[in-house]
């Protein structure tokens, strides 16, 4: 009878276990959102490179980029890290939705790229080993990436951040091929008949 007892107990723990699993699994309800924009924003940059006949090869990079909006700040969150993006409140991003946005931006650090979920078939870096190379070579960074990665830029897509009602998002696109040569700037996207299309960008730089 103990013994009996004993394994519906490993039952029970077995079982809450799996549901906490799936809970963990499920609780990023905008993953195929982010796929669905990162697939579009691809294609529509390498069939960009096609029509204005750029020839450089990319190696891509979906980064993982922290948003902090202001008043978040300001109610003595931690300082921002140097790799995010910081807003305001505005009737896209209401106020109102504060708590939906800092676990958006919590869950952030749990996204890990699923390479077969990008319908193009491309080479990806990460982050970390951009960093990894840039730490190590400083100065001599390009020199050691085009002999680990091939003579190609680095193009970099930050992972969507989406509104409350996931018709907006927020990415920033960036591309890199040496010291002196690349730019970005960050865009906000609103979906369209179906098609994400730029709202408003800011933030340009070039370099």
């Amino acid at each position: 009878m103990k013994d009996y007892l004993f394994l519906i107990l490993l039952l029970l723990i077995s079982c809450k276990k799996n549901e906490a699993r799936k809970e963990i699994i499920q609780k990023d309800e905008t993953l195929d959102l982010k796929y669905e924009v990162l697939n579009q924003l691809i294609t529509d940059q390498i069939r960009e490179d096609s029509i204005n006949d750029i020839l450089h090869d990319n190696i891509y990079n979906i980064a993982v980029k922290r948003i902090f909006f202001e008043e978040l700040n300001e109610n003595e969150e931690p300082p921002p890290p140097v790799l995010a993006l910081n807003f305001s409140y505005d009737s896209i991003f209401a106020m109102k939705d504060s708590s939906y946005y800092k676990n958006q931006d919590r869950n952030l650090i749990n996204f890990h790229l699923q390479k077969s979920r990008i319908k193009n078939k491309l080479d990806f870096v990460t982050t970390d080993e951009i960093l990894n190379l840039s730490i190590k070579y400083e100065r001599n960074f390009w020199k050691q990436f085009r002999k680990k990665y091939g003579d190609k830029c680095i193009q970099t897509f930050s992972v969507p951040f989406f509104n409350k009602n996931k018709t907006v998002c927020i990415v920033q696109n960036s591309m890199s091929c040496g010291p002196l040569y690349g730019g970005g700037s960050t865009s906000i996207y609103k979906k369209v008949n179906g098609k994400w299309v730029v709202l408003r960008t800011f933030d340009q730089w070039v370099s």
